[in-house]
């Protein structure tokens, strides 16, 4: 075996569609004890890395000691190794390139003490969890880090109610695990994802990233804050404000859209006017721009913003009042930001309609409200990318359908009526003999649910496969995913394959699903018991593919999973391709 020094951390500026973030990678190396006394490694494949880079893997009793690689050569065909001379030791690893690469990585340590655990574990400073968590390089170090907002619980503006405490901001170093910093966000933001919709994104390109999110005046107590008699906030000034990522301090804040009178959204509980969204997209294709949102099932406003010398700087304003008929009501649950024209730029799918990155209305379908929708790759019998929907809204045919994101146009669509679409559907390749994607959708019964192929053939009826929504990612082998069944509430849940058997487990509140670490495998990030768990595979893989994180719609999707409803990032297809097949 060859010896070695440990010295270097490899860094990489990232390239992608509509020239992607300036976000520095490292080789996200991971080593996790097995059962069996072995060690699985895993690592990063760049967009920058040579064609046919291969790599070493090193390992040494210390971290700063000598180190000895293990593979008799160069590791081509994946981007993980088992070591099974590990003999229940501790170790640390790092990866190398070969000659056609530079570079060798940060270190990490094996413990045979959470042999079989499956996570890595990043305390909390209480016993508490937490509802969202933001994933961005804070500092620039090349590790993604994570802010959360704590406490787990969460209220829906369909149900008036007063809150019991306030939501706190929180950082945590992904290197180290270390607490980085707190934002109390007071009394006049009520408990609840629309009250407090939050991003993390480095939107000035200095390499690290900041946290934007919506703010109101401070209140320490409930007697000093703008509280209604039916518990939420409906008057007081509104901010966006945007934080420096190292710091929690407040950078620059505008205001938010205006609520004015909370009646002119739809109703007078504060429910649609509490529907508040925040995002990113690049729309001039170079420059990330910050989005703000309120509205989704009346009226529908965004302000678009670009970080410039500290300062928000509005890029244009868009009303669906505006339009001609006015455009309500068409919101969904999250955002997607895409470029689906061809024009270079990002575009902003808000529900059933899109808005062009000029800030005019690309195209709607006046469908009404999706409870879920997903932009990715589904039928790859066609170019390009689809949108798959779940219509709340009833529908006489089509409350499940599949859509050109270039026209709104539909592909297909269910042949039978749909009452409640709930957001309890899944997108995703789960099905081996079934080519492309898979469509889930369930209605509100929690009984009667459907299963498509991407094409539209109905493959199942009733069969539940997770009642609350099952969360699909890549975890074994190959292209097809498992998934967990999902609560909100949390629990412990089984890892499974479609008509398969159980392949793991996860315990906790699932709030993110990631390519963070190791191969372009992803993990799944849970909270529980004042614990942030990232649990990640440890199964050999037999192909490798450039991390999923440096694919444009994919990161751009991991970003809007802060806020909204969680839901799983879908690829683009290519780092250099548009949703019309086209090449940046």
């Amino acid at each position: 075996m060859k010896v070695v020094a440990a010295i270097s951390l490899f860094f990489v500026i990232s390239s992608g569609a509509v020239a992607l973030s300036l976000e520095r990678l490292d080789r996200g190396v991971v080593a996790m004890a097995t059962t069996d006394g072995h060690v699985y490694v895993g690592w990063r494949l760049l967009a920058s890395d040579p064609p046919d880079v291969g790599f070493d893997v090193l390992r040494s009793a210390e971290a700063r000691g000598t180190y000895e690689q293990l593979n008799d050569a160069p590791i081509t065909d994946s981007c993980n190794f088992v070591d099974t001379t590990a003999d229940g030791k501790v170790w640390y690893y790092a990866v190398r390139p070969d000659a056609s690469g530079t570079g060798q990585s940060r270190a990490v340590r094996s413990d045979p003490a959470t042999a079989g655990q499956g996570y890595l574990a990043i305390p909390l400073q209480g016993n508490y969890g937490a509802n969202k968590v933001a994933i961005a390089d804070l500092d620039g170090d090349g590790v993604y880090d994570y802010v959360i907002k704590q406490p787990a619980w969460s209220l829906d503006p369909g149900r008036q109610r007063r809150s019991p405490d306030t939501y706190k901001i929180e950082a945590y170093n992904g290197r180290t695990g270390r607490f980085m910093w707190r934002y109390d966000l007071g009394w006049n933001i009520n408990l609840g994802i629309w009250f407090s919709p939050l991003v993390a994104y480095d939107f000035d390109g200095d390499g690290r990233a900041e946290v934007a999110l919506k703010t109101a005046p401070f209140a320490a107590t409930p007697e000093e804050a703008f509280i209604s008699p039916g518990g939420f906030v409906l008057e007081g000034p509104e901010y966006c404000s945007i934080l420096d990522g190292m710091t929690g301090e407040e950078i620059d804040r505008v205001d938010w859209i205006a609520r004015g009178d909370p009646r002119d959204w739809g109703d007078d509980q504060g429910n649609r006017v509490n529907r508040n969204q925040i995002g990113v997209a690049y729309l001039d294709g170079k420059r990330p721009s910050l989005l703000v949102l309120r509205g989704t099932y009346t009226k529908m406003r965004i302000d678009a913003y670009n970080l410039i010398d500290k300062k928000l700087r509005k890029v244009w304003s868009w009303s669906g009042e505006d339009e001609d008929p006015p455009l309500r009501g068409q919101g969904g649950h999250t955002l997607k930001a895409f470029d689906i024209d061809g024009d270079g730029k990002d575009e902003i799918i808000i529900g059933s309609a899109a808005i062009d990155n000029d800030g005019t209305c690309l195209w709607r379908m006046d469908m009404g409200h999706p409870d879920w929708f997903y932009l990715a790759n589904i039928d790859p019998g066609r170019p390009g990318l689809e949108i798959a929907y779940g219509f709340e809204t009833a529908q006489p045919r089509n409350g499940i359908c599949l859509v050109d994101p270039r026209t709104g146009g539909i592909l297909w669509g269910c042949d039978h009526p749909t009452t409640h679409i709930h957001d309890w559907g899944m997108v995703a390749d789960i099905d081996p003999d079934s080519p492309g994607m898979e469509i889930y959708g369930m209605e509100r019964d929690g009984v009667t649910c459907w299963l498509y192929s991407a094409q539209g053939k109905l493959l199942a009826r009733n069969e539940d496969l997770g009642r609350h929504g099952p969360r699909a990612f890549y975890w074994l082998d190959g292209p097809t995913k498992v998934r967990v069944p999902f609560s909100y509430r949390g629990g412990t849940f089984p890892i499974l394959r479609y008509k398969g058997p159980q392949v793991g487990e996860i315990q906790g509140q699932p709030i993110a699903i990631a390519d963070v670490l190791g191969d372009w495998r992803e993990e799944v990030i849970t909270v529980t018991d004042g614990v942030i768990r990232i649990y990640t595979t440890t199964v050999p893989a037999t192909s490798r593919r450039v991390c999923l994180m440096q694919d444009h719609l994919y990161r751009m999707d991991v970003a809007m999973q802060a806020m909204g409803y969680f839901y799983p990032p879908q690829l683009g297809g290519s780092l250099l391709k548009s949703a019309t097949g086209r090449e940046n």
